[in-house]
């Protein structure tokens, strides 16, 4: 992790681009990067899977050539160009690996870091809210890595006593929790495994605060289904069954990668010796499934308060975001 910040990421800009599935972000953040000399940052946690790029919809072509410029912890990072138009993040781990907010917030900021001693824009653009939170309001938890034998044990337990535990190791934070999270396993492992690490919390210092930009796209909840819809079609016809089955020859259904969307919503056809009978049971659970998340993308981005939220069905929308973006980008700090 990036520890007090330099001070040309603290005082350089750093504009956001968020929004839910099918609101056109990546289209909108390629021609402010080309305006504005930009390069994109992703904030999408199934981008991040090597050789998952259709059904994760990474737009990029079969001679796309992965552009390295560094490793941190066996990572190797740099960028596609999409466009002409450098985009980073993407392809970073293996399907059958784990990867966290924390480890996302590291690379982000050592790529942001990198366009900006070039004297270059850094533009996040995705639509994983935990990503972009890490960015514009990091935790100071960040440096208390996963305690992967605690979870292991922890696993097992019902969540009865995850709650027990909790409340008798920290009361105070077990107060504070709302109903989702005291109900959630994963969430209260993860608050078990802070309250039990012996490293203490970042301070502000060593989180620090970026100069940020937020914009976030919307748009009528019909039409993203739409759109949706008309791009699961599109995935499948460019060959997402087969993209499965090809990961499905070194890799398993239970690796991270493969428990995401679009791919495991093709497992109880898959799994079948004759599974073409099954074929339309999976891609209408997958299209549910997908407008379910862009739901819950919208309610997650509304808390965010952004600087400027953006109904893309508005004519001239794109028109209005170049001026908010030209007006910020020209003003000196």
């Amino acid at each position: 992790m990036i520890k007090n910040f330099k001070l040309k990421i603290k005082n350089s800009k750093v504009l956001i681009i968020s929004g839910p599935t099918a609101t056109g972000k990546t289209g909108v953040a390629i021609k402010l990067a080309q305006k504005y000399n930009g390069e994109l940052i992703s904030a999408d946690s199934r981008q991040i899977y090597k050789g998952m790029d259709i059904g994760t919809g990474k737009d990029l072509n079969k001679n796309s050539i992965f552009n390295f410029q560094f490793s941190i912890n066996n990572q190797n990072v740099g960028f596609y160009l999409i466009d002409k138009t450098p985009v980073w993040l993407l392809d970073i781990i293996n399907p059958n690996q784990s990867f966290s907010v924390a480890q996302y917030r590291q690379l982000a900021l050592k790529a942001i870091d990198d366009i900006i001693s070039r004297g270059k824009l850094p533009i996040i653009v995705g639509g994983t809210g935990q990503y972009i939170e890490s960015i514009i309001n990091p935790q100071d938890t960040f440096n208390i890595k996963p305690n992967y034998f605690l979870r292991l044990f922890l696993n097992r337990l019902p969540v009865r006593l995850l709650q027990l535990t909790l409340r008798l190791l920290d009361i105070k934070t077990f107060r504070l929790l709302n109903n989702s999270d005291v109900n959630n396993s994963r969430r209260l492992i993860r608050r078990i495994e802070i309250k039990l690490s012996r490293k203490s919390l970042l301070s502000k210092r060593d989180l620090g605060r970026l100069n940020t930009f937020h914009i976030s796209l919307t748009d009528n909840i019909d039409n993203i289904i739409s759109k949706i819809d008309s791009r699961i079609q599109s995935r499948l016809d460019l060959g997402l069954i087969d993209e499965i089955k090809n990961l499905l020859i070194k890799y398993k259904w239970t690796d991270p990668g493969l428990n995401t969307l679009a791919y495991y919503d093709f497992k109880p056809c898959l799994v079948r010796t004759h599974h073409d009978a099954f074929l339309q049971s999976c891609i209408d659970n997958w299209s549910i499934h997908e407008h379910q998340y862009a739901r819950r993308q919208k309610t997650w981005f509304k808390k965010f308060t952004p600087n400027y939220f953006i109904d893309i069905s508005k004519p001239n929308s794109y028109k209005q975001i170049d001026s908010i973006v030209s007006k910020w980008y020209n003003k000196r700090i």
